[in-house]
């Protein structure tokens, strides 16, 4: 299994709120691959103890799978363990905007990152091998004040 990794965050200005988007995933190379986004610097984003806007923008639909959608933390941008269970189900295979609230509430890392089909914390060992397919891309987006 390999992990795909979006390009950098884009960012824009919204009626006050930063707005940070990745480009378009490429395809997965294989049918269980997972998709994360590229890494968050709390440094420079300053979503630790907040309540955002976040989310994917299927672009391209992937296979009717029960896909996840975990939010992650690392100490050092490398190994990362799971913060938020955003989604146990995104309906991969239905294109567009699923949007979230992401409740950072208490959390704190200097690296945060968005993982789809990463599984969860209690699942995560039968999740990780569900076949998305290779034909999906998405976008990640994320907003805060």
């Amino acid at each position: 299994m390999a992990t795909t990794t979006s390009g950098a965050f884009a960012s824009a200005t919204v009626n006050g709120y930063t707005v940070r988007t990745t480009p378009t995933t490429s395809t997965l190379s294989g049918a269980t691959d997972e998709t994360v986004s590229y890494n968050i610097s709390t440094n420079a984003d300053t979503i630790e103890n907040k309540k955002i806007v976040a989310g994917i923008d299927v672009k391209v639909a992937y296979s009717d799978v029960a896909a996840f959608l975990i939010f992650e933390v690392s100490h050092n941008g490398t190994d990362w363990a799971t913060a938020v269970d955003m989604s146990t189900d995104l309906t991969p295979n239905v294109t567009g905007v699923k949007t979230f609230l992401l409740d950072l509430t208490d959390i704190y890392a200097p690296y945060m990152r968005f993982h789809v089909n990463g599984g969860t914390t209690t699942a995560k060992a039968a999740i990780s091998a569900t076949s998305m397919g290779t034909s999906g891309t998405m976008q990640f987006f994320f907003a805060y004040k």
